[in-house]
């Protein structure tokens, strides 16, 4: 017993120092990373996400196609106060055309606009010139959906207002849609046409239209099931100005017409 009491009161004794300081050395070497066979612990990581290629474009791009031909068999006519027809070059009517395929292709629509001289030097010769060339594009062009030849019209003895009306707030040109019967396979197609075209102009702008006509004429109807005259204006009661008002009109008419 009193071997006992003296080894309290000395302290600890030796084999309790060890062990401690075994304990402590483990403790350390686990905390530290430094035990044998231990592996760090890595943070889980996110699932692995497989990128892959855009998938290909199905099908080729669209090209963009004309779907309207402007051609003008009397490509030298204008408006007052100029004379009635351009000598040697393009006339005002050449400038309403454009103005039309301008609003077009506002509208996402591409068009063909032949700006050839028909009519000169031999006016007669004017409407085989235009046929020959008409031939020729739409043949090239298969995708063409209409065909006008636009004109002005020559009218005599008639009163100033007789091809004037109102329309969006300003002066434009009445509209006439002719239709030749000569030689003409697709007549009925032609006419059937031009009148959903006139009567969709009166609905939507009403007075613009004067209708439809039908000349004893070959006009090369034949050549496409939606062919027609346009007469915009006339030579002495429209100006240029109220001929291209109405063009851009026409323009926007004959959208839904176009596929």
């Amino acid at each position: 017993m009193a071997r006992v009491g003296k080894t309290e009161k000395n302290g600890p004794g030796l084999l309790f120092i060890v062990v401690t300081l075994i304990v402590v050395a483990v403790v350390g070497a686990r905390f530290f990373g430094f035990m044998p066979g231990d592996k760090e612990e890595e943070a889980p990581r996110p699932p692995v996400v497989k990128v892959e290629d855009p998938a290909p474009p199905q099908g080729e791009a669209v090209e963009e196609v004309p779907k309207v031909l402007v051609f003008h068999s009397h490509a030298s006519e204008n408006y007052k106060p100029k004379d009635s027809h351009e000598r040697g070059g393009k006339g005002d009517v050449v400038a309403v055309g454009e103005a039309f395929v301008e609003e077009l292709a506002l509208l996402g629509i591409k068009a063909i606009h032949d700006q050839t001289i028909h009519d000169q030097p031999r006016y007669s010769e004017a409407f085989l010139n235009s046929e020959k060339k008409v031939s020729e594009l739409l043949a090239a062009n298969p995708t063409v959906q209409v065909v006008l030849d636009l004109h002005r019209d020559g009218l005599q003895d008639k009163p100033d207002d007789y091809t004037k009306a109102r329309a969006n707030g300003m002066d434009v040109a009445k509209i006439l849609f002719v239709v030749g019967d000569k030689d003409n396979d697709l007549l009925e197609e032609n006419l059937r046409f031009a009148q959903k075209v006139s009567d969709a102009l009166e609905q939507q702008y009403p007075g613009v239209t004067r209708g439809v006509r039908v000349f004893k004429s070959d006009y090369s109807g034949e050549l496409h099931p939606n062919s027609i005259m346009v007469l915009i204006g006339d030579w002495r009661g429209n100006t240029l100005e109220e001929a291209v008002a109405s063009a851009r009109l026409l323009a926007r008419v004959l959208e839904p017409f176009v596929e």
